[in-house]
């Protein structure tokens, strides 16, 4: 059998993984949470934990170290003291990252191209009516958030599904077949799976494994990484996290795990969006 191409092989990964993103919304709410919660926690997490590798002398990653250090305990501080800011702060910080990454184009107007396309996307992914991401969100913020108070909620999903489709589309050195189904896909799932089975499939699959497979040829041009030499590259700065995690519970006392590990991801998304824009994006 002819082997696949492989510029083919990231769409058959989306694929196959959006069609079992939507069946295992048909899975009971528990294991649903579950299963999201070991995603995030194996490649979500790890996926940021190599920023320190981009950088080419001791010196580079001992300050980036320090930079890291410094963000995460500001992001942390800022939980504590206003989530509502935190919560808003982290959601735009994340549209600008996932937009910054997955908008291919050298146009002026590329930052607020990234912004649109990654408020989008969140906003299609992120159904507020949905029982768990209230759940979540009453966690975080310590009162309901409810959804009937946004005026034209509804047009404002199908807003982001327009531009979810058309902002890629600008300028764009992508083909457009390419794109189009990337924005069938992400909507297909947003509108088929749960909310947060439908967030984790992206910022696992879309977003982090395509993040670690290109940065497996960055980092070394020559002879890419195999994805065991990545595992183990991002093995400490992840069991840091995870301990963070772990001890999460004194700081953030009413704030279950999946909750932690979204505060988690919020302080890790602050450095690693600076740092992966100036050394890796900026390339593009």
């Amino acid at each position: 059998m002819a082997s696949v191409p492989t510029r083919n092989h990231s769409a058959l990964v989306y694929g196959l993984t959006a069609v079992i993103a939507v069946f295992l919304g048909f899975a009971p709410t528990n294991v649903a949470v579950g299963v999201c919660g070991l995603l995030i926690a194996l490649l979500g997490i790890p996926h940021g934990s190599l920023d320190l590798h981009l950088m080419s002398t001791r010196a580079q990653r001992l300050r980036e170290l320090g930079i890291y250090l410094v963000c995460i305990a500001l992001v942390l501080v800022v939980w504590l003291m206003q989530p509502t800011l935190m919560l808003t702060l982290f959601l735009i910080n994340s549209a600008w990252h996932f937009g910054d990454c997955d908008i291919s184009t050298n146009h002026r107007l590329r930052p607020l191209l990234a912004l649109t396309y990654g408020a989008a996307v969140l906003l299609l992914l992120i159904d507020l009516k949905d029982p768990t991401i209230g759940i979540i969100l009453q966690t975080l913020l310590g009162y309901p958030v409810d959804a009937s108070m946004i005026s034209y909620y509804s047009m404002l999903r199908i807003l982001a599904a327009v531009l979810v489709f058309g902002t890629p589309m600008v300028h764009s050195q992508v083909p457009r077949g390419n794109l189009l189904l990337r924005g069938l896909l992400i909507l297909g799932v947003a509108m088929l799976a749960p909310s947060l089975i439908a967030f984790t499939w992206y910022f696992v699959v879309m977003h982090s494994w395509t993040s670690m497979n290109a940065l497996r040829h960055y980092i070394d041009t020559t002879n890419p990484w195999s994805w065991r030499m990545l595992i183990i590259a991002a093995a400490p700065l992840s069991l840091l996290t995870f301990i963070g995690i772990g001890i999460g519970p004194l700081v953030f006392p009413h704030v279950n795990i999946l909750a932690m590990l979204f505060i988690a991801l919020s302080a890790l998304t602050v450095p690693h969006s600076r740092l992966f824009h100036r050394v890796y994006a900026g390339d593009s």
